[in-house]
């Protein structure tokens, strides 16, 4: 049951890539009509250390706050759910299951000012930092009233699928 909630991140149905031009050019993410993808970089690390953290107070509102009021989740072992009260149940079911952290390591950020992808890996974390489940996240990101946020978010496990039950 544990496998079915696991959360973090992300994310990507589609890649917008910026041009050597656009990156010379770059100087804030929260502007429409610039760009920098360090600031980008930025914020997506500010938002991963506190997404996490929601676990460990059981803040729903600061977790779906970081989601696109459109945004779409992609859960290991289960169908899309979109929209804030989705992504408030999917909450609430990990935290219920004892989820309290998340470990999020980023390893690729790359994009334009219409989208920003990030790649990376997570650790699900209990009690006392036991760990639940590991894998792997893609983050679609987008601006939206001036702030960087989650839009598209899909992951998947490294962990070995349960055997058939005989």
């Amino acid at each position: 049951m544990k496998k079915i909630f696991l959360p973090a991140l992300v994310f990507c149905t589609f890649l917008f890539a910026c041009n050597n031009e656009a990156a010379k050019t770059e100087t804030a993410v929260t502007a429409l009509s610039t760009f920098s993808l360090d600031s980008a970089k930025a914020a997506i690390t500010a938002s991963n250390a506190t997404y996490g953290a929601c676990f460990a107070t059981g803040d729903s509102a600061l977790f779906v706050s970081h989601y696109t009021s459109d945004a779409c989740i992609s859960p290991s072992n289960m169908p899309k759910m979109c929209g804030p009260q989705a992504i408030n149940a999917f909450f609430t079911g990990g935290y219920k299951m004892g989820i309290r952290n998340l470990k999020l390591t980023t390893d690729e950020v790359m994009g334009s000012k219409d989208a920003v992808v990030e790649t990376g890996t997570y650790e699900v974390l209990g009690d006392k930092g036991v760990s639940f489940d590991k894998g792997k996240f893609i983050v679609v990101w987008k601006e939206e009233n001036g702030k960087l946020k989650m839009h598209r978010d899909i992951w998947n496990t490294d962990m070995p699928a349960a055997a058939p039950a005989k």
